[in-house]
C-alpha cells in the first residue's frame, strides 16, 4: 500500500511536469480550469492522497487522511435555490450528514440554522436577501446519527410553512450548518453548510410536464407564412422557466436534456457528451458555450429562470440564471443572422423538450416542467435581455 501511494505521488508530479513542458507557462491556467470541475470533497481527497504518497507510513490498516463529516446537499455547491409557485403554502427539503469513510463508532452530528452566515452569503451572491423568519421553517431534528460502519445518516427534514405570506419575488436566506460532531471528528469546511435561497415566484403559474412529451412549432417550417418572422434575426433570446425532475435516463445518467431549439444548429440545453449533465449549454452552428464548470450546476426539483441571448452582429452571447448573468462569451459565432424558419421535411425541427432522433426517442428529453416566463417575468429579472 505505501508503495502504491508513493507511486501515485510521483505520477502526479510527473503529470504536472508534462503539463509544463507542453504548455510553457500555462500550467496554472490549466490547473485552475481542472479545479473548477471538481467538488471540494474530491479535491480534498486528491490532495491528501498526493501528500500521503510522499511519506513512508504503512497505511495497510489506516487511511492517509482524516475522516470528516459534511452535508450531502453541499457536496457540489453550498448554495441551493428553493423556488416555488406563489400559491404554494408548504414545502420540504431533506439533508443528511455524510462521512468520507465508515467509522468504528456511531457519530452524532448536530445540525442548526445559523443566521450569522447571512451577511457572508449576501456578499458572495452580490445580494441583499433577508434571513427567513423562523415561523416559516422547522427542522425535524437538531441532531442525527451516522451509524457505526456506515457513511450516511438518516435525513433531517426542513419543513417550510406559511409560504404564501412571503413577499412575491423577494429572496430569503436559510443557512443550515453542522453545529458539532462527536468523537472530535472534523468537518469538511466547504461542504459543512448549505444555504437555501427561498423565493416565492410570481412567474410559476401554469407549467407543462415534458416527461415523454415535447412540442414542435409548425409555424417555423420552411414555406409557412409565419416562418419569415424568425428568419434573418440579428438578436436572439431563448428564455424559459424550468424544473428538471430527473437528470437520469433510467439508471443511466442522461447526457443531454433539451430545452428548446434546433439540433446541430441553434440549441439551448443542459449537458452534452463530456460535459456536466446539470449545466446549461448553448450551441449555435456547433460552437458550444460555456466551458464545463461544476460551480454552475442546476439541481433536480428546483425551479430556475434560464435564458441565453445572442447578438450576432456584436458576436456576444450571455447566459442568465434567475436574472443574474452566469456566463458570457465574446467573439462568438460566425457573425451571421439566425434563421429558425428554414427547416424542411427531413431536417431537424425547432422543438421544445426534444432535439434528436425519432419522436419516440426520449433519450434527450427534458424530464421536468417548463413554463413561459414572458407574461409574468419576476421583477428581479432584467427588463431587457
Amino acid at each position: 500500500m505505501p508503495g502504491r501511494l508513493h507511486k501515485f505521488g510521483h505520477m502526479f508530479y510527473l503529470f504536472l511536469i508534462k503539463l509544463k513542458i507542453r504548455t510553457g507557462m500555462r500550467t496554472k491556467e490549466i490547473l485552475r480550469g481542472m479545479l473548477t470541475i471538481v467538488s471540494p470533497a474530491i479535491i480534498t481527497t486528491a490532495l491528501l492522497l498526493c501528500a500521503a504518497g510522499c511519506d513512508n507510513k504503512d497505511y495497510s490498516n489506516a487511511s492517509p487522511f482524516d475522516n470528516v463529516v459534511y452535508l450531502d446537499a453541499a457536496q457540489l455547491k453550498d448554495v441551493s435555490n428553493f423556488t416555488f409557485n406563489r400559491t404554494i403554502e408548504t414545502g420540504q427539503k431533506e439533508i443528511s450528514a455524510l462521512l468520507a469513510r465508515p467509522a468504528g463508532e456511531d457519530i452524532n452530528v448536530g445540525i442548526k440554522v445559523d443566521a450569522s452566515l447571512v451577511d457572508i452569503y449576501n456578499a458572495r451572491l452580490g445580494a441583499n436577501y433577508t434571513m427567513l423568519d423562523a415561523k416559516h421553517y422547522k427542522l425535524s431534528a437538531g441532531q442525527t446519527v451516522i451509524p457505526q460502519g456506515e457513511i450516511s445518516s438518516k435525513p433531517v427534514t426542513i419543513n417550510f410553512s406559511g409560504l404564501t405570506d412571503l413577499e412575491i419575488d423577494a429572496g430569503y436566506l436559510l443557512p443550515i450548518t453542522i453545529d458539532q460532531v462527536s468523537g472530535g471528528m472534523g468537518t469538511l469546511g466547504g461542504s459543512k453548510t448549505i444555504c437555501y435561497v427561498v423565493r416565492r415566484s410570481s412567474a410559476i403559474t401554469t407549467a407543462v410536464n415534458l416527461k415523454n412529451n415535447f412540442f414542435e412549432v409548425p409555424g417555423f417550417d420552411k414555406g409557412s407564412p409565419t416562418a419569415t418572422v424568425v428568419n434573418d434575426m440579428k438578436q436572439l433570446t431563448y428564455e424559459a422557466i424550468i424544473r428538471v425532475n430527473d437528470f437520469k435516463n433510467g439508471a443511466i445518467a442522461r447526457e443531454i436534456s433539451s430545452i428548446m431549439g434546433i439540433e446541430q444548429y441553434c440549441l439551448f440545453r443542459l449537458g452534452d457528451a463530456g460535459f456536466p449533465a446539470q449545466q446549461l449549454q448553448f450551441s449555435c452552428n456547433e460552437i458550444k458555450f460555456p466551458n464545463a464548470d461544476n460551480s454552475k450546476l442546476l439541481q433536480e426539483g428546483e425551479w430556475y429562470h434560464v435564458a441565453v441571448t445572442f447578438d450576432t452582429e456584436k458576436k456576444v452571447a450571455v447566459m442568465y440564471v434567475d436574472g443574474r448573468e452566469q456566463s458570457r462569451i465574446e467573439d462568438y459565432g460566425k457573425g451571421e443572422p439566425i434563421n429558425l424558419g428554414m427547416q424542411k421535411l427531413g431536417d431537424f425541427k425547432f422543438k421544445i423538450g426534444h432535439s434528436y432522433g425519432e419522436p419516440t426517442d426520449f433519450s434527450r428529453q427534458l424530464d421536468g416542467e417548463i413554463c413561459d416566463p414572458v407574461k409574468a417575468r419576476p421583477k428581479h429579472y432584467p427588463k431587457k435581455l
